[in-house]
């Protein structure tokens, strides 16, 4: 009579395959017995493990529940600093921006004293080479024209100094300071600019 115990692949007998009704022998029937004894304690042992985990898991979730208004808060927080670094920012792009437009315009005034300052010393260079022709001092023309030459081109062309600069009297003066024409000065200052 085919035995009614059927053997698992690693070697152990599961009493799912058994047909029960089949068993005559008294061996069968206690080892069958041993079997299902085996299997019970085996349960148990899996269940009261559950039961163990289950009481670790209702203590974790008591722990992850009690722990929920406090992650609900922080999530509020979290937010709101997100939003306070966002808005801060925005806040820094703008004063970076603001920092680069008072840059140009910093920027813009100083080339606005430099010009200012640049007819001043113009107006200074003509009304004392005026001064100095008239009195025929030579060698202080001379520094005075080799001083008026070292300004921006730009300045003599400009309206500011147009505007501003004293209208000169004498010819050759007047010829320099529009032209910074070297040949059409006295030859006595043309001598006097090449010994400086």
């Amino acid at each position: 009579m085919p035995s009614a115990i059927t053997s698992l692949p690693d070697g152990k007998d599961t009493l799912l395959s058994k047909n029960f009704e089949s068993l005559v022998n008294i061996d069968e029937i206690r080892e069958c017995l041993r079997l299902i004894d085996e299997e019970e304690t085996r349960m148990d042992s899996s269940l009261d493990t559950m039961l163990a985990q289950e009481q670790e898991l209702d203590s974790s979730l008591s722990t992850l529940a009690s722990l929920r208004p406090q992650l609900s808060h922080l999530q509020t927080k979290s937010i709101e600093v997100i939003e306070t670094i966002d808005k801060t920012s925005r806040l820094a792009e703008v004063i970076s921006d603001k920092v680069r437009q008072l840059d140009q315009e910093q920027s813009r005034a100083r080339e606005a004293i430099k010009y200012v300052e640049d007819v001043q010393e113009l107006k200074y260079c003509v009304a004392s080479l005026q001064e100095a022709m008239s009195k025929k001092q030579y060698d202080e023309a001379a520094v005075l024209l080799q001083r008026a030459s070292k300004i921006d081109k730009s300045i003599l062309n400009g309206s500011l100094a147009e505007f501003t600069v004293v209208r000169i009297k004498n010819a050759y003066v007047s010829s320099f300071i529009h032209l910074f024409s070297f040949s059409s000065l006295p030859l006595k200052i043309q001598i006097i600019l090449q010994r400086h």
